[in-house]
């Protein structure tokens, strides 16, 4: 066979295996592409969905909260004017006295219709004058009597509820003597009525205070009502009756109605908390039936929910109900109440289904596009194979090949080509110069990571048991290394019962800072045991760490040593260590004189001494990182504050201490970046 034939018969094997196994990849490719672009999708219309809810949720909350509270100032304001009209305190015009009975014979004009009530006739109303129903045992004349006075305040009622007019359905006041007041007036009371044995006359007078009572038939309309109402004492604290406010039903069903998408197979309700850590139902909107306590498929969840609606937090918590994956959206009402929604998740799911089975068609019809395409360009495979030379094919061949060993992870291959001026010359030189500086660059991020490696493998795996003291360091470095150290000094390494602890700071932070740390911490193991004192081990440590430094590179280092019932420290250029006193709530701070490490080999370091922390006292080791922390105007931290968040948090464990230090930075710092390595010890006398 000639050769030509030959190399085409190469081309074309080469050519139309990668199209092949591309054809395939992109099979897979946007297979994998539609099952994340459907996740995707799931998960945004999820998120979507949980802040809508939570939005709607919050928005019945307050629309809710909002009623409760006029409903409730109404009832105040209505026992104010009804106790002052009584008591002689108020002086009001007495009005027309209108019975039930005027109402249900026609005899009371004007008159106006009412909205119909479910269930229900329309009832004819008057929003000009009460209705006045003596109860069995009591004559009209002794009803008008105690009436005439209350029914005169019918303008005041009407302008306190003219806006209100779709929840509130009704005004009322029952005295003790047994008369009954309500506006607007209206018929339909039964024969029997006595406001005195309703529910809420019962509930009020035994609470002593506001209470809310329902749900119920309002007995006149039969409209399902719930009634807030309050008791009203004279000046001796004599019983003068009940009034109150009845307000619809509807309104809260209205209100906690949800989305049409959302609303199949979705619970509504009110809950209030009680004092034994659960909760009980107030009002309930569902298709289904109104369970006797509400429970959640897991305990924790519903616990953690009920702990959020008694701090006055809202959310969404994914949780099961009665079987059923569900998310809760809650939001609270009042101290103890709160409103909340709970919906299948398979509700979310029938709006992604939709979307789901459009990105499917699309993925099928890019199939189909992609495989006309793969048999196009197969059919040019073949045209082009033909006319090209094996000068053309060999060069390609060779680039595949490398660019193959490269992504089987061999960074040492080069492409050998003989050299050329055209494209396939320039992309053979250009891949060559590539492949070294990939090299470089993977070599570079392995050291990094082995240097962070084992940077954080030479810092305290944990905090140290030494009787007497809880000690407790922390180090956060603004890079992926950094040249804060901390460490604890044990009985075992010092010798005796002595401990101490070591903060230390190398100028500059990264790789370079990172090993300069290294090397001090080394110095430091190896000599602590045998030097007498911290200043002694400073002096001992500089001779080595100056002869080793680099230029311009110092470290600073404080160290502190507990021996019994005194204490000796020791700094080399180090910002002091701060002592609170917790028996006078002052600051004390561990001064230190001498020159940071590796700035003379013959500095020589004085130790100072002074009595240990008292049982309380908290000591503090730290680097500028903290009090040098900017926020994003560039304003420092400072030492002051740092001293109020020890000052505020001393009663506290030391790693307790060390939370709220770095929460109140991150408060502080907010959105500005982490310019420094933020390292500290705390130690507190527990003994």
């Amino acid at each position: 066979m000639r050769i030509r034939w030959k190399l085409t018969l190469l081309l074309l094997v080469v050519s139309l295996t990668p199209l092949i196994a591309l054809k395939i990849a992109d099979a897979r490719a946007i297979g994998r592409f539609t099952g994340r672009a459907v996740r995707q999708m799931s998960s945004a219309i999820t998120r979507r969905v949980e802040h809508e809810l939570l939005l709607h949720v919050r928005s019945a909350s307050d629309r809710l909260e909002s009623l409760r509270r006029q409903t409730i100032a109404i009832v105040r304001t209505q026992e104010m004017l009804f106790t002052g009209v009584l008591d002689g305190t108020l002086q009001a015009a007495p009005g027309p006295v209108r019975t039930n009975r005027d109402f249900d014979e026609g005899a009371v004009t004007p008159l106006r219709e009412q909205t119909r009530f479910p269930g229900e006739q329309n009832h004819r109303v008057s929003y000009d004058s009460p209705v006045v129903v003596p109860s069995p045992g009591v004559d009209r004349a002794t009803a008008e009597r105690l009436a005439a006075p209350i029914t005169g305040l019918a303008g005041i009622l009407d302008a306190m509820t003219r806006d209100l007019r779709e929840s509130i359905r009704g005004q009322f006041v029952c005295l003790e003597s047994g008369v009954h007041i309500a506006y607007p007036g209206k018929g339909g009371y039964p024969q029997d009525f006595d406001g005195r044995k309703r529910p809420w006359y019962a509930a009020a007078v035994e609470a002593g205070d506001t209470v809310w009572i329902g749900r119920y038939r309002d007995a006149p309309t039969g409209e399902t009502v719930v009634t807030c109402a309050r008791p009203m004492h004279g000046p001796g604290g004599e019983l003068l009756g009940v009034t109150g406010v009845d307000l619809s039903i509807a309104i809260p069903t209205t209100v906690l109605e949800l989305p049409p998408e959302l609303a199949l197979g979705s619970s509504s309700c009110i809950v209030m908390l009680d004092d034994e850590g659960g909760w009980s139902l107030q009002f309930w909107r569902s298709d289904e039936p109104m369970p006797e306590t509400l429970v959640a498929d897991d305990p924790a969840v519903q616990a953690a929910i009920i702990a959020d609606i008694r701090n006055g937090r809202g959310g969404v918590a994914d949780v099961g109900f009665r079987g059923e994956p569900s998310l809760w959206a809650y939001s609270i009402m009042s101290r103890n109440r709160a409103v909340l929604m709970i919906v299948p998740k398979h509700r979310i799911e029938s709006l992604v289904e939709g979307a789901r089975q459009e990105l499917r068609a699309l993925a099928h019809e890019s199939a189909r596009s992609t495989a006309a395409a793969t048999l196009i360009v197969a059919v040019l495979v073949v045209f082009v194979a033909y006319l090209v030379s094996k000068t053309f094919s060999r060069p390609i061949r060779r680039l595949a090949d490398a660019a193959e060993a490269i992504g089987h992870g061999d960074l040492e291959t080069v492409v050998k080509v003989r050299p050329r001026s055209d494209e396939i010359g320039k992309l053979a030189r250009a891949f060559n110069a590539m492949v070294p500086a990939l090299a470089d660059r993977m070599r570079l991020r392995e050291s990094i990571a082995l240097a962070e490696e084992i940077q954080r493998g030479l810092l305290p795996k944990g905090d140290p048991d030494i009787p007497g003291y809880e000690i407790h360091g922390r180090s956060i470095y603004c890079d992926e290394t950094g040249g804060d150290y901390f460490d604890y000094l044990t009985p075992d390494l010092l010798g005796g019962e002595r401990c101490g602890v070591i903060v230390g700071d190398v100028t500059g932070h990264g790789v370079a800072a990172a090993l300069g740390m290294t090397a001090v911490r080394s110095l430091i193991i190896s000599h602590a045991g045998r030097a007498g004192s911290p200043g002694e081990l400073l002096t001992i440590v500089n001779k080595t760490a100056s002869r080793d430094a680099d230029r311009g590179r110092f470290v600073t280092l404080s160290i502190v040593v507990f021996d019994g019932d005194s204490m000796q420290w020791a700094s080399a250029g180090h910002d002091p260590a701060l002592l609170f006193r917790s028996t006078t709530g002052v600051f004390e701070q561990l001064e230190g004189s001498g020159l940071p490490l590796g700035v003379s080999d013959s500095e020589r370091y004085e130790t100072a001494s002074g009595p240990a922390p008292l049982p309380g006292d908290v000591l503090i080791l730290g680097t500028d990182g903290i009090w040098e922390t900017r926020d994003s105007a560039g304003a420092f931290y400072g030492k002051a504050r740092l001293r109020e968040v020890i000052r505020n948090h001393a009663d506290r464990p030391p790693r307790e201490i060390g939370d709220a230090l770095l929460e109140d930075l991150a408060s502080f710092r907010k959105d500005a970046p982490i310019l420094d390595d933020v390292t500290f010890v705390i130690v507190k006398a527990s003994r």
